[in-house]
């Protein structure tokens, strides 16, 4: 449980980081951030990610094609198809969620305010797993940069037992370590 308030502060920044992206407009392209945390068998990850490096745009969709490119990211990140888990650590996923921000088409109203601010979009995704043998939660794979290739960099930081920690994942290198 001396563990609940680093978990509950990792979990608050992707909400916060998030919302710091749609007032501020900085983010990053190519460079998505997941937030990591074990308590008690308990893993939670908090992803955020720019609209360009998951669909290369940042604009409402503008035919059939990218629609369903939109629908396909978003059931990629719900169903964690960017994440490996030990086998040995028995995780049950237990809350999938995934959210897709400033894809929506403008209304009436934004569309004439005559503004030149470029509206940034991009994806938050929230999972949250129960270990059965959360000691083997040694080492996972945060594959985003393979999946979607316009992530070059995804940045980890990790909250565990073994402390804290911040990892940098690349498509050369895909490996988050948890405990030495």
């Amino acid at each position: 449980m001396k563990y609940t308030f680093a978990f509950l502060l990792l979990s608050a920044l992707p909400t916060a980081h998030a919302h710091a992206h749609r007032q501020l407009g900085a983010h990053v392209h190519g460079q998505a951030n997941v937030d990591l945390a074990v308590d008690n068998g308990a893993l939670e990850l908090t992803l955020a990610a720019p609209g360009m490096g998951v669909l290369d745009y940042e604009r409402p969709p503008t035919n059939e094609a990218e629609r369903a490119a939109l629908q396909r990211a978003l059931t990629v990140l719900r169903e964690a198809r960017w994440l490996t888990l030990p086998s040995a650590a028995q995780c049950t996923r237990i809350r999938a969620d995934a959210q897709a921000e400033g894809f929506q088409p403008q209304t009436a109203n934004t569309a004439n305010t005559g503004s030149t601010t470029h509206a940034h979009a991009g994806f938050t995704a929230s999972l949250a797993y129960r270990c059965a043998n959360p000691a083997a939660l040694r080492v996972v794979l945060v594959t985003l940069p393979t999946v979607f290739p316009g992530l070059r960099e995804v940045i980890v930081n990790t909250a565990t037992a073994a402390g804290q920690g911040r990892s940098i994942v690349t498509p050369d290198n895909l490996r988050v370590v948890l405990a030495p």
